[in-house]
């Protein structure tokens, strides 16, 4: 990648969190960006220019409009304060961090299910089904699951597909990360869990006539 377009490789991590504000953030494989961005206005509060040169200062160049949408992002989720001072915007830390999906099906899939094991082939079915490709060993870490030595590997085309889908968003995986495909044409457990998502999401629990928490008996 360019240091026009970015700088050094960054990955999607914390992709769509809980309550998010229209759009992803990003991670850097050395430390996350995000916790770059709020460790830099912690201190003191930093307008977009400022900002961009304390990331450069740590070796991370991003063009500034891609930096004024991650800081407005950040600002939506509450993780950020933003601030107006003509002619330009600051920002300062917020006390609040709003939780990842990937937490979030962590979360959903330990409530639903005991076994280690289990637990991470149904995160990896509920990341696969929502995805509609497979997933990445890190996307399961980021889930909290280490034990997927039971997984059923991606096939290498359907890796290299996902990857480079991911690419082209300047999402960047390595080609020896492994990757994995839980294919369940029925999986009520799964299925629960992405309904649960989305009506947390979304707080339509009013409209529900009925919740209930699906555990592995259900099934």
């Amino acid at each position: 990648m360019s240091d026009e377009s970015g700088g050094k490789a960054y990955l999607l991590s914390v992709l769509l969190p809980a309550r998010w504000g229209g759009a992803s953030l990003l991670f850097v494989p050395e430390r996350n960006l995000k916790d770059l961005v709020v460790s830099s206005v912690r201190a003191k509060e930093r307008s977009i220019s400022a900002l961009a040169k304390d990331l450069t200062l740590v070796g991370y160049k991003f063009h500034r409009l891609f930096l004024a949408g991650y800081l407005k992002a950040l600002a939506d989720l509450g993780v950020l304060r933003e601030k107006e001072i003509p002619p330009a915007k600051v920002y300062t830390a917020s006390t609040y961090r709003g939780k990842t999906l990937y937490e979030c099906v962590g979360e959903k899939v330990r409530a639903s299910e005991t076994d280690p094991k289990a637990q991470a082939r149904l995160a990896a079915s509920v990341l696969v089904r929502m995805f509609r490709r497979p997933v990445f060993l890190r996307e399961l870490r980021e889930c909290g699951f280490e034990s997927v030595s039971d997984l059923p590997a991606a096939s290498k085309e359907e890796r290299e597909d996902a990857r480079r889908g991911l690419g082209k968003l300047h999402l960047q995986i390595p080609t020896n990360e492994p990757a994995y495909y839980v294919e369940e044409r029925r999986n009520d457990v799964r299925d629960q869990i992405i309904t649960d998502l989305l009506v947390e999401k979304f707080d339509m629990a009013p409209l529900v006539l009925e919740t209930r928490q699906m555990k592995l008996a259900d099934r």
